[in-house]
């Protein structure tokens, strides 16, 4: 990690020379609505804040692009990550942007891009590659301790990319890719004939992963990349590595309740896979990013970048409920109210969605420090 703070001082020690600087605000105008990462309009990356009219409350830089931002429960900080296969992490101050701790990443591992925390705030999970063993873990950080690193736990798969934490009994749910990666080919995926995607449950208690969801063998090719919980549902989006003419769907829905393997039920109910109109689905190139709950649990929404729109379903029922067009829109989060959640797009420009029975409706701001949002965002409380 040396390597990566001295990059990080670097950025700072350039930056604070240019004066263009100026344009962003020494002590912030107004708490973030919003955190996330982001190319920056002065180059370079980092994560931002934005409040609720569109501009930067916070700017802080990175060394390299960002993946996901994760809020610390009963506290103001937010932890980072780099997208894979980087190596840098830090934690925040989610007011100010100012980094309270560095997270020492061990030289046998790189990040997926994501991170979740206890229910209690006092650990911190990280979705890593341990590339020359062939598997997947989540690294332990303990906030109580400076971040210390105390530990890792297997993720029951290859590639865990997206880490979530229940909100109704405080596990932890991983979603594994199944593509095997190593640092050393970069980004190239090395088994997709063989590739096993699964969704892992860890126990409340930080126990070891077990898998919960495999599915049908026809459907191997669907890679679990990310996930969001809402009480007892469980939403998982995924990327197509099959043909670019096959249309699969591409967001399962299942509980935190029982376990699911197979795609059968061996308690609960078997997953509920999610269609769009065969004009989106053709759109969409088999491949979603981001999703979310509302604040209800009543919709599902997803980033479908590729395709350029989000999409929203009725929990419930699976039941299409419309789509917002957004060139490389990929991040959303849940909103404030029911049907409510915030997207975000590659091309600098935040949504409010509303969503429901009635159909989608959006209102766009844009935030000029910003030239690209990345793939993720979190709703500041």
């Amino acid at each position: 990690m040396g390597d990566a703070l001295l990059s990080r001082r670097g950025i700072l020690a350039a930056l604070a020379s240019l004066p263009a600087l100026g344009a962003f605000p020494a002590v912030a105008a107004a708490r973030p609505v919003v955190v996330t990462t982001a190319k920056l309009a002065a180059g370079g990356f980092g994560i931002v804040g934005i409040d609720a009219d569109g501009q930067a409350s916070f700017v802080e830089p990175l060394p390299d692009r960002g993946h996901g931002v994760v809020p610390r429960p009963g506290g103001d900080d937010v932890a980072v990550v780099a997208r894979r296969p980087g190596r840098f992490g830090y934690v925040v101050a989610g007011d100010t942007g100012a980094v309270r701790a560095e997270l020492d990443l061990p030289d046998t591992r790189h990040y997926y891009g994501h991170a979740a925390y206890s229910a209690d705030g006092r650990l911190l999970y990280t979705t890593e590659n341990a590339f020359d063993e062939d598997r997947g873990v989540l690294g332990v950080w303990d906030a109580a301790a400076g971040y210390a690193r105390v530990g890792e736990i297997d993720s029951a798969g290859i590639g865990p990319h997206e880490v979530r934490r229940a909100a109704d009994d405080g596990s932890l749910w991983v979603a594994n890719g199944g593509i095997l990666t190593h640092p050393d080919s970069g980004r190239i995926k090395l088994n997709l004939p063989t590739m096993q995607p699964t969704l892992a449950r860890v126990a409340p208690d930080g126990t070891a992963a077990e898998r919960v969801l495999v599915l049908p063998e026809e459907l191997h090719k669907l890679s679990m990349r990310h996930v969001a919980t809402h009480r007892e549902s469980v939403a998982v989006a995924m990327q197509y590595e099959g043909p670019e003419g096959d249309i699969v769907p591409l967001i399962a829905l299942t509980s935190t309740q029982g376990t699911t393997t197979q795609g059968t039920a061996t308690q609960g109910t078997a997953p509920r896979l999610l269609d769009l109109p065969e004009v989106l689905a053709l759109r969409s190139r088999q491949y979603t990013g981001d999703v979310a709950f509302d604040p209800s649990g009543s919709v599902v929404g997803a980033g479908l970048p590729r395709g350029g729109f989000f999409a929203f379903w009725a929990a419930e029922d699976g039941r299409f409920l419309g789509s917002v067009e957004a060139p490389d829109g990929c991040a959303i989060a849940k909103g404030r109210e029911a049907g409510g959640f915030v997207i975000s797009t590659g091309i600098a420009r935040i949504g409010h969605v509303s969503a429901g029975p009635n159909g989608v409706a959006v209102r766009w701001t844009r935030a000029p420090e910003v030239a690209a949002f990345d793939n993720h965002l979190m709703a500041a409380p």
